[in-house]
């Protein structure tokens, strides 16, 4: 009776299900101009940050499994930023995910016009990176994630729209 009870235990665990989708969130944030800021803009800068939760049960594609997730891939990334016009830009740009060491990866100089989407190359550094984002998105089933950065204008309200393509195994017998 124990080879039996083992062999469908086996077979649970062998039945998986790929779940290709995009985990996408909005941060918006606001630039103000701080008390302490030059009334001659050119050459100042203005930081900024802000913070959201992005959870795994808010996709569609992952509602029939969101408690039986066994791995994450993490293949890619697109920050898209939402608002600049005119000569607006985004100077630098952090993203750092709570649990996570170090900015999960850094870009500069977005424009409604350069790096805008952006996707960073998928170094060994960055895969590290997005290999412990990962481990996250298994164990907790979200991501509080964090942008930081500095403006070279405000104020500006703006938008990064993070895009994860993302490829979850899941084992649906569990």
């Amino acid at each position: 009776m124990s080879v039996l009870l083992f062999s469908c235990s086996a077979i649970k665990e062998a039945i998986t299900v790929p779940v290709n989708t995009t985990l996408k969130v909005d941060m918006p944030f606001t630039v103000s101009v701080t008390k302490s800021a030059s009334l001659d803009k050119a050459g100042t800068t203005y930081s900024f940050t802000s913070t959201k939760v992005l959870q795994v049960s808010d996709n569609t594609d992952m509602t029939a499994y969101i408690n039986k997730i066994k791995a994450v891939d993490l293949r890619a990334v697109t920050v898209t930023m939402q608002g600049l016009t005119g000569t607006q830009q985004v100077l630098t740009l952090d993203i750092s995910v709570s649990g996570v060491n170090g900015p999960v990866f850094s870009i500069a100089n977005i424009s409604s016009t350069s790096n805008n989407p952006f996707s960073p190359t998928i170094t060994s550094t960055v895969q590290s990176q997005l290999d412990l984002v990962a481990a996250k998105l298994v164990s907790d089933r979200q991501l509080t994630l964090t942008i930081s950065g500095t403006t070279n204008d405000a104020p500006m309200s703006l938008t990064a729209q993070l895009a994860f393509d993302t490829k979850f195994t899941c084992m649906p017998l569990n």
